[in-house]
């Protein structure tokens, strides 16, 4: 009978520090395991949390197909026999032990701001390793060590659960970085400055957020059934020349180890081109809807040890530009800086706004200070075409795997 396992096994040491003290610490080692059995057209699965032998998780998930007999329908081929083994020897040589030295220049640093600001945080180390077999011969297998810290900080006083935060994750921690990057604007957190509404060189300190409706255009299924925003768009020229857009699945520097997804496919190439120089070039697809609408599987089946395969990004990454962030900032006469600014949302059309709830005002590269409650509004199509005013050549923090993103915006005041 067809089958294959999936093995994670995640082990970490956590420290949390609470109002600039070490307050816990926290070891985890955890190792879970699922298994997908093909029978009749249909994938039947079973998962378990711990250390089990693999001819056991197969008779329990026998056992349960036989008993409750619902599965998945499949009428797509799997990968055969992929061989591939990622191991990051570099990225786990730092010891555990380079937390403290974390946290230690993290309370050196910040100890001046400590009559004004509550900091509370966590550091983390992981090690991940992931291993995917089946009963055709597929060997895959990836084990790297991942780093992330983050600050949340809370001016003395102030009536929300926190202002605003610092954080990194990677394959190595540059916390001198953020914080040469982030203490000026801490500085200026308590200098509030008015401000009048306009249009304003903006710039997100993450762009994640601002991808979401170009997002749901280039993953296939959106795509084929005409339900999303870009469908029937390939090739055509949508956006700036200066804006492409990658999904990239392997960038060691940053952290990410994908080169196969959670069904076995393998793919070499690390940035597939979404968007190139404006152009809508490619769309994402797993095995299913690969096969259902008669496009190219990408390498985009994401799976969990308990979950089915789903289509998603392994990484949106923005191609980057000639000039850095910070000389981009000078040049500018002005700019609003986001640090925080969640709970926005998209129309169907593809207009964008979201709430500001931590962002400064910049003058030719000069911190000028804090903001108000601001609004932004924009729309896909401006914000990455005729209102994109450049790309940087990196991220606000060396550590952002992809380049800065300054486009014009509508503020308002809230």
């Amino acid at each position: 009978m067809k089958h294959d396992i999936l093995t994670t096994n995640e082990e970490s040491l956590s420290i949390e520090v609470i109002a600039g003290k070490i307050n816990s610490s926290r070891f985890k080692n955890i190792t879970k395991k699922g298994a997908r059995i093909f029978d009749n057209g249909k994938i039947y699965s079973n998962s378990f949390v711990g250390e089990i032998a693999d001819l056991e998780l197969l008779k329990k998930g026998t056992e349960a197909k036989e008993k409750v007999g619902v599965g998945i329908p499949f009428d797509y081929s799997i990968p055969l026999n992929p061989q591939l083994k990622i191991e990051d020897t570099e990225s786990m040589k730092a010891p555990l032990s380079s937390i403290n030295e974390a946290i230690e220049l993290t309370q050196e640093r910040l100890s001046k701001y400590f009559n004004d600001f509550v900091f509370n945080g966590k550091f983390q180390r992981s090690i991940h390793s992931r291993k995917m077999i089946n009963s055709e011969g597929m060997l895959l297998e990836r084990k790297f060590a991942h780093n992330e810290w983050h600050y949340l900080f809370k001016q003395v006083g102030s009536p929300n659960l926190f202002d605003g935060y610092f954080e990194e994750s990677g394959k190595k921690l540059n916390i001198k970085d953020v914080l040469d990057k982030c203490i000026p604007y801490l500085e200026a957190y308590k200098n509030e400055i008015k401000f009048t509404a306009g249009k304003y060189p903006v710039i997100f300190i993450e762009n994640g957020q601002l991808m979401g409706k170009l997002a749901e255009s280039l993953i296939a299924e959106k795509y084929c059934e005409g339900s999303a925003l870009y469908s029937g768009k390939l090739n055509q020229k949508l956006f700036s020349s200066d804006f492409s857009l990658y999904d990239v699945n392997h960038s060691p520097d940053h952290g990410l180890y994908r080169k196969f997804d959670g069904e076995g496919t393998i793919r070499e190439l690390s940035h597939l081109p979404l968007i190139e120089k404006g152009v809508m070039k490619n769309i994402i697809a797993d095995l299913r809807t690969a096969k259902k609408y008669g496009v190219e599987a990408t390498g985009n089946g994401q799976r969990g040890t308990d979950s089915a395969v789903g289509t998603s990004f392994n990484s949106l990454v923005i191609g980057a530009g000639k000039r850095s962030t910070q000389e981009i900032l000078n040049s500018l006469d002005v700019c609003v800086v986001v640090f925080m600014g969640h709970g926005g949302d998209f129309t169907d059309k593809g207009d964008f706004s979201t709430p500001l709830h931590l962002s400064f005002l910049v003058k030719k590269g000069e911190i000028i200070g804090r903001l108000p409650q601001l609004t932004v509004k924009t729309s896909t199509e401006e914000m990455f075409g005729s209102r994109l005013l450049e790309i940087a050549s990196d991220g606000f923090q060396k550590s952002n795997l992809g380049p800065s993103l300054f486009s014009e915006m509508d503020v308002y005041l809230n």
